[in-house]
């Protein structure tokens, strides 16, 4: 640690022990950078690039009357990048005495009606706040047709993003796998830890599957679940690192434990950022939270960021 970082640490009342040195990049790693492909933003940050899994705002209803203060809470906290919920996006079809089913059949309509200028209209207002929209999250699931996936996927790329990424089981995820290509897209898997259920993505193996139902499938590993179903998050990366989308970045106990603030579980967050930083490989990384807090959201986000920074500084 340089004199300047270690100062930078001390004023903000962190131990050099916490980080420990970085390590080198490997001989002959190549010269392409985190943000590879895609515009460098606000959230470069020494080679990596972060962004944010909104669901951190657990205050903010995720709505689409919600967008513009999400917008502004993403600025606030420094973010250039996003994953973004389909439910900050597509309009709410309910009403008093409408059923469900109702407004489930006027929501595929919807979509299924193109609605190009909407999602360019969302796009815009993004754009101009200085965000990419990396991936639109989506949870498909049997209740879609063919048609209506195929029209999510044209959505989110008029929208701007790379991939749909959904906490989809095996039997979805080997259903959707094929639409993804046609768009020039990838379909993104994520994992739980609900070890018990077969169709889901619990642990390497069930990755290895998914991953196999097409080239345009990648991963999203979440290292709180990872961590939770006792998995090995450095190992999963440098197996599967040119598979591998995003992180979603949050801490946890191990053996189902509970999820706790960045530094206090098991999660080897800084080991899985400088992994990336010195490897220069392009996983985008979002961070994420489930632990109760006491701090507004967009507070405990600015914590969660500046640990990150510090760790790859």
């Amino acid at each position: 640690m340089t004199r300047r970082e270690f100062g930078r640490v001390a004023v903000m009342g962190w131990s050099a022990a916490v980080f420990g040195p970085a390590r080198s990049a490997p001989a002959g790693a190549g010269q392409a950078t985190a943000a590879a492909g895609r515009r460098d933003n606000r959230s470069l940050v020494g080679g990596v690039q972060f962004g944010l899994q909104p669901f951190c705002y657990h205050d903010l209803a995720m709505t689409p009357e919600n967008r513009s203060t999400l917008v502004r809470r993403l600025v606030q906290n420094g973010m250039g990048m996003v994953e973004l919920h389909a439910t900050w996006v597509e309009p709410r079809f309910t009403a008093p005495g409408a059923g469900e089913a109702a407004a489930r059949e006027k929501l595929r309509a919807w979509r299924l009606g193109n609605p190009v200028d909407h999602y360019r209209m969302v796009k815009k207002e993004f754009d101009e706040a200085g965000i990419d929209i990396f991936t639109y999250y989506v949870n498909i699931n049997d209740t879609y047709t063919d048609a209506e996936i195929d029209a999510v996927f044209a959505g989110a790329k008029v929208l701007g993003a790379r991939g749909c990424v959904g906490s989809q089981g095996l039997d979805v995820s080997r259903r959707v796998a094929r639409f993804a290509g046609r768009h020039g897209m990838f379909l993104g898997v994520h994992n739980h830890d609900n070890l018990s259920d077969p169709d889901a993505i619990n642990n390497e193996a069930s990755f290895v599957k998914a991953l196999g139902f097409s080239p345009d499938v990648r991963a999203t590993l979440d290292t709180r679940h990872f961590t939770a179903a006792n998995g090995d998050c450095i190992d999963f990366l440098e197996k599967h690192h040119d598979r591998v989308s995003s992180v979603h970045l949050g801490d946890r106990r191990k053996n189902n434990g509970r999820s706790t603030p960045f530094g206090e579980g098991d999660a080897p967050l800084i080991e899985v950022l400088r992994l990336i930083r010195d490897n220069r490989w392009p996983i985008v990384v979002l961070l994420e939270f489930e632990h109760g807090t006491l701090r507004p959201a967009v507070e405990e986000v600015q914590l969660m960021f500046d640990y990150c920074k510090r760790a790859v500084s």
